[in-house]
């Protein structure tokens, strides 16, 4: 028999962990509406937004984590379903409730995973990191299915889940990438293993590597989301959203590979500089760490 200690206890950890999700969710709906690209046929690129349910699974585990993510999904469909699915010049049944379930609820939900890597990683960066990659892969494949369901109806035929694929993949991978830095910057500031979030004691990167790696990134981004604009934008009728395989012509190449290509040039030094910059750290501090023994060592 439970104390009514031990269940007041219980009620309100449960209070706590219902009051931070909520507000979690409320955070994540708010860097949504932050987009920094907006695909014209779904999709878009936003602040980052799914990393505070990558918080709430990662602190409060897998379970919890899944119907904070269910939450989180019915809410973004509450709010961007019907827009969203009353462009597609699609209306059966099958293609509607795959569109609902897969690319809302199952899309959102599987962020409830982002906490699987807590136990398997000691350092509390790489595991929101190795969660946030996971989660961003599993919402990619329910949105391609999501896709794939809708245009394999048209003129696609097979062709259909490889235009899923690369449509989806053209917001989902510069998604990912930022998700991926924010993790990594929070993971190395604040302790979400804690009852409140504090300061880590001390980073575990140096600040001017985690600025680079910031900066390379943030290049890489930036091509991304400009080639889709360019490219995919061009790639269905506005009209019907009927792939045109033809509008590839009206793609200005020329700008698309220039900018591509300085970007991720210039996102590749940004890299080297900071390995190299971490190398010396790392030669400083055996360095230091050496000079005490040398000190102990006794005169002949």
């Amino acid at each position: 028999m439970e104390s009514k200690l031990e269940t007041k206890q219980k009620t309100n950890n449960t209070v706590v962990k219902l009051t931070e999700s909520a507000m979690m969710i409320a955070v994540a709906t708010l860097l949504s509406m932050a987009k920094l690209l907006d695909m014209p046929y779904g999709g878009s690129v936003t602040l980052a937004s799914m990393l505070p349910l990558v918080i709430i699974a990662y602190r409060y585990g897998t379970g919890w984590g899944l119907l904070t993510g269910f939450a989180y999904g019915a809410v973004q469909l509450a709010l961007g379903g019907p827009k969203n699915i009353g462009y597609l010049p699609v209306r059966d049944f099958i293609s509607v409730a795959t569109l609902i379930v897969a690319d809302y609820l199952l899309a959102f939900a599987v962020l409830g995973l982002g906490g699987v890597f807590r136990k398997l990683c000691a350092r509390q960066a790489t595991a929101l990191t190795l969660g946030s990659i996971l989660v961003a892969i599993l919402r990619y494949g329910c949105h391609v299915l999501a896709g794939w369901t809708v245009w394999a109806q048209f003129d696609l035929s097979k062709a259909g889940l490889l235009y899923s694929l690369s449509y989806n993949a053209t917001y989902m991978l510069p998604e990912m990438l930022i998700l991926v830095v924010a993790a990594i910057f929070l993971g190395n500031a604040l302790d979400f293993r804690s009852e409140g979030l504090k300061p880590l004691p001390k980073l575990e990167k140096t600040n001017a590597g985690s600025g680079l790696l910031m900066a390379a990134l943030s290049l890489f981004t930036f091509a991304l989301c400009f080639d889709t604009i360019q490219i995919f934008s061009k790639l269905q009728d506005p009209d019907s959203g009927v792939f045109v395989s033809n509008g590839l012509k009206d793609v200005k190449w020329l700008l698309v590979a220039l900018v591509t290509v300085l970007c991720f040039a210039a996102g590749i030094a940004l890299l080297a500089v900071r390995h190299n910059i971490e190398a010396s750290a790392e030669e400083t501090t055996k360095e230091i760490e050496k000079e005490p023994e040398a000190e102990e060592t006794p005169e002949a």
